[in-house]
C-alpha cells in the first residue's frame, strides 16, 4: 500500500518549455495537489435511443499545488518560476545573493516564466512527471499561529509522463522561523503583527492550439500580475488604519534571518515593497477578546524601482 511519507517531490530546470529534465534537487514538502484532468466531449446527436451520445476525448490539462516548508536554498527555485531569473552575486566563497525582480518579459513566444519539470512519486511502482510546469501563484506565511515559515505554489504544466522514480537529497539546512523576521513600514520597525501572508499571482493559463496534440501548446499571461499583503494587526493604536483611510502608499520591508552561513553572512530572505496600500481594514468587536485587525492590502507597481515586489535570497546556491 502506497504510504505518504515515502513520497517526494524533484524539481529540474528546463532550458526549453515542454521539454523534460531529470530532478536535481528536492523540495521538502507537506502536501501536493497534481492532477492530469482529461476533457469528456460527449456528441449530442440523436441516435434513436434515449441514452447519452458516445464519448471522446477532448483536451488535457495539469495543473496543481504544493506546499512546503521555505527552506533557504531551494525557494529559490519557485521564486525564478514565479518572478524570472534572478540577478546573482558572490558576496564570499560559497554565499551568493540572488534578487528576484518580477520580469516583464516572457521566457519564450510560448512561456510566460522559467519552465520546470517536476517528479512526483507516490510510493507506486513509477513516479509522475510533470512536464513544462510553471508556477502561476506563490504565497508565504508565517506567523504567531505558523513558526515555520510556510509557502504554498500553484502550479500550471504542458503534459504528464510517467518515469522511474529518482533517488532523493535534500537540503540540510534550517527553514525560515518566525522570530527571526523584521518587519518595517514607511521605515519604522513594526512589532504589532501577528501573522503575515504575501504572494504573487501571474494570472496564467495554459492553452491549447490545433496542433494536433491534445495538450496545452502555450502557458501565457490572461491578466495583470497582482501581489497581495495580509496581515493580522494587534493594534496599539490607530496609526495604520488611519493610513487605510487616507490611502497613502508607503514602502515596506520582510525580512527574515536564518542561521549563520558562515563570515559575516547568514541565510536571509528579505521582501521589499515600495508601494504597500491597504485595500481593508476591518476593526470589529467580535466579543470579550482583544480586537484584532485582519487587514488586506496590495503591492503596487513603483517607477522608480521598476517593480511592486523585490525578493532578496542570501544563501549557498551558486545559481539557478
Amino acid at each position: 500500500m502506497p504510504f505518504g511519507a515515502l513520497a517526494h517531490v524533484g524539481i529540474g530546470k528546463e532550458t526549453t518549455w515542454g521539454t523534460p529534465v531529470a530532478a536535481s534537487d528536492y523540495i521538502k514538502f507537506a502536501s501536493e495537489g497534481f492532477t492530469e484532468e482529461i476533457e469528456q466531449v460527449m456528441s449530442e446527436t440523436m441516435n434513436g435511443t434515449v441514452d447519452e451520445g458516445a464519448s471522446y476525448e477532448g483536451g488535457r490539462t495539469v495543473a496543481g499545488d504544493l506546499s512546503f516548508d521555505v527552506y533557504p536554498n531551494i525557494v529559490g527555485h519557485l521564486l525564478r518560476s514565479a518572478f524570472g531569473a534572478p540577478v546573482t552575486t558572490m558576496l564570499e566563497a560559497g554565499v551568493y545573493q540572488h534578487v528576484f525582480t518580477p520580469v516583464q518579459a516572457n521566457f519564450s513566444n510560448v512561456c510566460a516564466l522559467p519552465p520546470y519539470t517536476f517528479e512526483v512519486h507516490r510510493d507506486f511502482e513509477q513516479a509522475f512527471q510533470y512536464i513544462g510546469a510553471v508556477v502561476n501563484e506563490l504565497t508565504f506565511s508565517f506567523g504567531t499561529d505558523s513558526k515555520i515559515m510556510q509557502g504554498s505554489a500553484a502550479v500550471i504544466a504542458k503534459k504528464l509522463e510517467m518515469i522511474a522514480k529518482t533517488t532523493p537529497s535534500f537540503e540540510t539546512t534550517n527553514p525560515f522561523l518566525w522570530h527571526q523576521a523584521a518587519i518595517t513600514i514607511d521605515g519604522v520597525d513594526n512589532d504589532d503583527l501577528q501573522t503575515l501572508e504575501f504572494g504573487i499571482n501571474n494570472n496564467l493559463e495554459g492553452r491549447a492550439t490545433l496542433d494536433g496534440t491534445k495538450e496545452v501548446s502555450r502557458i501565457l499571461r490572461n491578466g495583470k500580475r497582482a501581489f497581495t499583503v495580509s496581515f493580522t494587526f494587534d493594534l496599539k493604536d490607530l496609526a495604520e488604519y488611519n493610513r487605510f483611510r487616507s490611502q497613502s502608499e508607503v514602502a515596506s520591508k520582510i525580512e527574515l534571518t536564518g542561521s549563520a552561513i558562515g563570515g559575516s553572512n547568514n541565510f536571509k530572505i528579505t521582501i521589499d515593497i515600495p508601494k504597500l496600500r491597504y485595500t481593508a481594514f476591518p476593526i470589529n468587536v467580535g466579543g470579550a477578546e482583544t480586537i484584532t485587525a485582519q487587514v488586506e492590502g496590495t503591492a503596487k507597481y513603483d517607477a522608480a524601482s521598476a517593480n511592486a515586489m523585490k525578493i532578496t535570497l542570501i544563501n549557498t546556491k551558486s545559481s539557478y
